[in-house]
């Protein structure tokens, strides 16, 4: 195992926790409000650039922070509204079921944002033999990049990205795997 090996169990890790002490409920609908804070800040742009033209200037500016005004008012209500829906939840019947599927979100995301940082590095690095050592001998690389051709597969064809191909790794010969276990060696 390598660091690289470590970090990838410590985001799974991270990401399970947090999401079952959260519970499904408020993490799906977490994810959700980003979502709808982005889409009415995109709505909404057009309606408050006016109110801020004479007093922002440039007019980007005025752009910017009437999107992300609205962005993050919206983002902050919806927060409010979802904790108090996620703590009805919680202290309902349904709580240890919403936080052991929390527990199951948690690690899907977990596994999302690796198998993302993998597309992405291998975009800004294509080439497996510039790779570090400790990326290129990585116990988890195989199952990432499983994961990162099937998330690919997932997208339409034209938005495909490439996905970098991993470094050749011989197999073990059949003397490593007819060897005993190096228990009592001197």
């Amino acid at each position: 195992m390598t660091w690289v090996d470590g970090v990838v169990l410590a985001v799974l890790a991270v990401s399970a926790l947090l999401a079952f002490m959260r519970g499904l409920v408020q993490e799906v609908l977490g994810v959700g409000a980003w979502i709808g804070a982005a889409f009415l800040a995109l709505a909404l742009r057009p309606a408050v650039v006016p109110l801020l033209e004479g007093s922002v200037e440039p007019a980007w500016l005025a752009d910017a922070l009437a999107a992300g005004g609205v962005f993050l008012i919206v983002l902050v209500v919806l927060k409010i509204l979802i904790s108090f829906v996620a703590r009805r939840v919680q202290d309902s019947v349904l709580g240890g079921t919403d936080r052991a599927l929390g527990l199951v979100f948690g690690v899907a995301r977990g596994a999302f944002l690796v198998i993302l940082a993998y597309i992405l590095g291998g975009m800004v690095l294509p080439a497996a033999d510039r790779w570090p050592e400790a990326v290129r001998e990585a116990r988890t690389l195989p199952l990432v990049v499983d994961g990162s051709h099937w998330l690919v597969a997932q997208l339409p064809p034209e938005y495909r990205p490439r996905v970098a191909a991993p470094p050749a790794r011989p197999g073990p010969t059949h003397d490593e795997l007819l060897r005993p276990p190096a228990r009592n060696r001197t």
